[in-house]
């Protein structure tokens, strides 16, 4: 027992840490400490080239998925700019044509040259003339880049004289100019007209007053007037002259002669036979009034409703004389009430007419169906007629004298005829 505890004091105290020295730590061999590094240095190399070899794979795949979607956006960019940079674009070198002289009745030709300067095919949908004188055609509505397109005007110059301008549109897909203008002119000799081309005389009661016109043109001198339709115009005269020119070959004319001695006026049209086959006649327009110290405004009265309930319609009655008097306002014919008003100092009246039954059957076109009697103490014009005339459709007078808007004059009294 006794030996047996030795030995175990002894093992207890040979495995018992010294307290005097420390634990001496694990330190390899050189030799196996170069080794370990050497392992661990390729274990790093190893991680990081792979990462590396990971990253640049993403990379390369980012960079051609990148360059993909950017050749497909450029790709689709450049195709977009290849439709919108160069769209058709039409040019006209000769946008407008000159014929120069021309007789009447003469049919006149051009062909515009249109260009297409863009980059894709222009279409010509249509054209357009000024007036139905002209004709125009397009020989090939599709016009390649760089290529030509021709247009054929045709211009009518019957019934035209001087200095003639017409124009042509032109509308195509042109994004910028869809509407192109084109345009021709000419200096048209007539064969005969009249020179004035309207007469028209402004005259006082009791003066006399003349105007002439004067046949010319290429046929002038072959010409032999005859009037057909006369004026029907009392107060107008119209008589045919002749004058010698360079030659001794006469050529005719028209004087139109006014005498009144009332105010009053007219309007019209003369025809004339010219003795030559084409043209076989000929015409003028005029135009005259007397201006008395009366003025009537409308000068017609015009009703537009049949219905004896139509809206009455107002003559507006004044004179340059300060003691103008209207004494009376009469209806000489037709389905027609009226009344005056007379104002303060008797320099202004209002004229009320109204239908009292309906006209039956109404009236289709313009017709004249009554008449007034105005009645003053005008030396020079004591009674003034004024027409009452039917127009289907709205009024004339409410728009030419606006006399339903004038407003009413004080009353001294209110007289009926």
């Amino acid at each position: 027992m006794d030996e047996r505890r030795r030995r175990l004091r002894t093992f207890a105290s040979r495995t018992a840490p010294s307290t005097d020295r420390e634990t001496p730590s694990f330190e390899p061999a050189p030799r196996a400490r170069s080794r370990l590094n050497l392992v661990l240095t390729r274990a790093r190399l190893v991680v990081v080239l792979t990462r590396r070899h990971w990253m640049l794979r993403v990379t390369s795949v980012l960079a051609l998925a990148a360059g993909a979607a950017g050749c497909s956006k450029h790709g689709r960019q450049d195709g977009a700019a290849a439709n919108t940079a160069a769209p058709p674009m039409i040019a006209v070198p000769e946008p407008f044509h000159e014929f120069g002289h021309a007789v009447e009745g003469e049919r006149l030709t051009h062909v515009f040259t249109v260009k297409n300067v863009g980059g894709q095919p222009l279409h010509i949908d249509r054209v357009a003339t000024s007036c139905g004188c002209m004709a125009a055609v397009v020989k090939n509505q599709e016009v390649a880049p760089g290529g030509e397109g021709r247009i054929e005007v045709s211009f009518d110059t019957n019934h035209f004289s001087g200095d003639v301008r017409k124009g042509i549109s032109v509308f195509s897909d042109d994004p910028i100019m869809p509407r192109a203008e084109l345009g021709v002119g000419a200096q048209v000799e007539a064969l005969l007209e009249f020179q004035p081309k309207f007469i028209e005389l402004r005259s006082e009661p009791g003066k006399e007053l003349a105007s002439e016109t004067w046949l010319t043109g290429k046929l002038k001198e072959q010409a032999r007037l005859k009037i057909i339709d006369r004026p029907a115009d009392p107060g107008l005269r119209v008589k045919i002259l002749e004058r010698p020119v360079d030659g001794g070959v006469g050529v005719q004319g028209l004087r139109f002669t006014v005498l009144s001695q009332q105010g009053e006026f007219g309007s019209g049209t003369v025809s004339l036979a010219t003795g030559l086959a084409n043209p076989d006649r000929v015409r003028i327009d005029y135009s005259w009034t007397v201006e008395g110290n009366i003025q009537v405004t409308p000068h017609h009265l015009f009703f537009s409703d049949a219905r004896a309930a139509a809206q009455e319609q107002i003559l507006r009655v004044t004179s340059r004389n300060a003691d103008f008097k209207l004494r009376q306002v009469r209806v000489a014919s037709g389905p027609f009430t009226t009344s005056f008003d007379t104002p303060d100092g008797g320099a202004a009246y209002e004229v009320r007419v109204s239908l009292k039954r309906s006209i039956e059957p109404p009236p289709t076109v313009v017709k004249d169906v009554g008449k007034l009697e105005l009645l003053t103490n005008d030396p020079l014009e004591p009674r003034r007629e004024v027409l009452i005339r039917f127009a289907p459709g709205p009024s004339p007078s409410a728009a030419s004298s606006g006399a339903q808007n004038m407003p009413n004059h004080a009353r001294l009294n209110r007289r009926t005829g």
